[in-house]
């Protein structure tokens, strides 16, 4: 007992210092593995997907540059998101760009479509609806993303194109009663076609949507459009 006591304070410098210079070399590879654990826990863990905002990039970016002219690779880039990421969320391009559309539809078309609607004569609100589409001015890239999916329906998914039609009908349902409404007040004669009214305003409408995002002359494009509606009403003939 007394040698061993001995031999443990003869060699006490000596097993401390190899004591410590084992812990620091154990911290170091604990220290190590924490940080590859940490990495590989990183890599193997998915980062959230921000779909709102793959969302809102797809809209800008379809609406700005025109569907046929962006590709999903593109519209990946501009999310910061990766392909594979996009299809497990969407299910693919056809998923995305009815997400965008559907989004369109709900903060853009159906406030723009609410504030034309109301009480007001038939050529006041075709009028409203002219100077609105013409404002270079007001938020939001020129024409209209449902009108730009509406000339290109062989670039869309079976998706997409159910949704423009169901959006196209609810507009033109719009359109009728504002022409019946009209037909009431007696601003519109009683022997035009509902529906030949309809298809009117609402190929009018679409056409000067497209024109304006070509680029074309605002002033002359209002002017082009109250004369189309002439027939119809006396719709900007103070213009």
């Amino acid at each position: 007992m007394e040698l061993s006591l001995l031999v443990v304070i003869d060699y006490q410098d000596l097993l401390g210092g190899m004591a410590g210079r084992y812990c620091q070399s154990t911290d170091r590879l604990r220290t190590k593995g924490s940080a590859m654990e940490s990495a590989s826990s990183s890599v193997g863990r998915p980062r959230t997907f921000d779909n709102r905002r793959v969302v809102e990039v797809a809209v800008e970016s379809y609406w700005t540059d025109g569907v046929e002219a962006v590709s999903l690779n593109e519209i990946c880039r501009r999310a910061g998101v990766s392909k594979p990421g996009l299809y497990r969320e969407f299910g693919g391009e056809d998923g995305l760009m009815n997400a965008a559309l559907g989004l369109y539809a709900e903060t853009v078309l159906a406030p723009n479509l609410q504030k034309a609607d109301g009480d007001r004569p038939l050529g006041d609100v075709l009028a409203a609806m002219i100077e609105f589409m013409v404002d270079v001015d007001r938020s939001g890239p020129a024409g209209c993303l449902l009108a730009n999916m509406r000339q290109v329906p062989d670039r869309l998914g079976p998706a997409t194109r159910k949704r423009v039609a169901d959006l196209r009908e609810e507009a033109r349902s719009m359109y009728y009663s504002w022409v019946e409404r009209a037909k009431e007040a007696g601003e519109v004669d009683a022997n035009i076609s509902t529906e030949v009214a309809v298809a009117l305003i609402d190929l009018q409408l679409t056409n000067l949507l497209v024109q304006v995002a070509l680029g074309e002359d605002p002033g002359l494009l209002s002017a082009q459009a109250k004369l189309s509606f002439a027939a119809l009403t006396k719709v900007g003939s103070n213009a």
